[in-house]
């Protein structure tokens, strides 16, 4: 009888009007891992505009981080990270505000 071992993820985001942080764990190591932060942020004008930020992770690592800090003129409305392991989609958190 064989086993059979199932890898465990989890996936958090933070979102303030100044940083984003988003932060993706995977539990087996030797895979490429990545999280990416898709955001909204908007200017003093209420113009808002999308981007996201990421990191990729290979080897032993078993997590990936990303902090990025808002572009000039502008704050965070919002934010959400997807997690992803050797280019599949594993794991998406929930929409978090400022």
């Amino acid at each position: 009888m064989g086993s059979c071992y199932a890898a465990t993820s989890s996936i958090t985001v933070d979102v303030t009007r100044s940083r984003i942080v988003g932060k993706f764990e995977y539990g087996e190591a030797g895979h490429q891992i990545k999280v990416v932060v898709n955001y909204l942020e908007e200017d003093s004008g209420g113009h808002i505009r999308s981007g996201d930020a990421s990191d990729t992770q290979f080897g032993n690592v078993t997590t990936a981080y990303v902090s990025r800090s808002n572009t000039q003129g502008y704050q965070y409305v919002s934010g959400y990270a997807v997690g992803y392991v050797d280019g599949v989609q594993k794991a998406v958190s929930g929409v978090a505000y400022a």
